[in-house]
């Protein structure tokens, strides 16, 4: 039974690798959130929990449409609704880098590298699923449309991820807000985008470049390992 199920999952075993990781590191920001919780008797960072969950939605939705995707009768149908929602949900992934700005405001008892590694600790991991989110929907772009297509699609979301960072950061709205205030944001989002600051065209153009070299650093490491196993398994042979 066991070889049957190690032969099954052979061809995922990266992808479950990953995932393992990923849960490892948000149980460790997690641990750290709460070692610090006990140490200062406070919950000033309670939100850090609360975006890695948000996190966590666009992966979960990634997994979903990378199924549907294997339905390439309803392709064209399936794809929009899954994608959709996790474009909305997507910038709480890498939202989480821009919580260091509250190392501004200092805590007593608490070191501020303490406060500073715990941040980081939650940033890298929101980063991580992230970029392992978009790889999974890359996937499916670039099977579906082709390479070129896929990595459009990588630019596109890092721009509009950029974008919906500085809407919540600055703008202070929700995923949901979206969903449920559909006109009344578009409003004000055309507004905004009528009179854009030079706030928003910094921040937005400096994170989206930030995030896509992340990625396609990553990916260039992933491409790297797939190599070198290659030239390994020649030379066994």
């Amino acid at each position: 039974m066991f070889q049957t199920m190690y032969t099954k999952l052979q061809p995922f075993k990266f992808r479950l690798t990953v995932f393992g990781l990923l849960c490892g590191s948000s149980l460790l920001s997690v641990a750290l959130f709460r070692v610090r919780t006990i140490l200062s008797g406070s919950e000033d960072y309670t939100f850090l929990v609360w975006n890695l969950f948000l996190a966590w939605i666009p992966l979960g939705m990634a997994y979903a449409a990378s199924s549907l995707a294997k339905k390439r009768k309803y392709l064209f149908i399936t794809m929009p609704l899954a994608v959709i929602p996790w474009l909305l949900f997507f910038p709480n992934s890498p939202y989480i880098l821009t919580d260091l700005q509250h190392l501004s405001h200092l805590r007593p008892n608490i070191p501020v590298w303490f406060d500073m590694l715990l941040i980081n600790w939650f940033a890298w991991t929101g980063i991580l699923l992230g970029v392992f989110s978009l790889f999974l929907m890359q996937d499916i772009v670039r099977n579906a449309f082709g390479r070129i297509a896929g990595w459009l699609f990588v630019i596109t979301v890092g721009l509009l991820s950029g974008l919906g960072i500085y809407i919540g950061r600055f703008l202070r709205w929700n995923s949901w807000d979206i969903i449920f205030h559909p006109l009344e944001h578009l409003r004000e989002l055309l507004y905004y985008a009528s009179h854009p600051s030079l706030q928003s065209i910094l921040f937005i153009s400096v994170f989206s470049s930030f995030f896509i070299f992340i990625y396609i650093t990553l990916y260039a490491f992933g491409l790297l390992f797939q190599e070198q196993t290659h030239h390994v398994s020649q030379e066994v042979k």
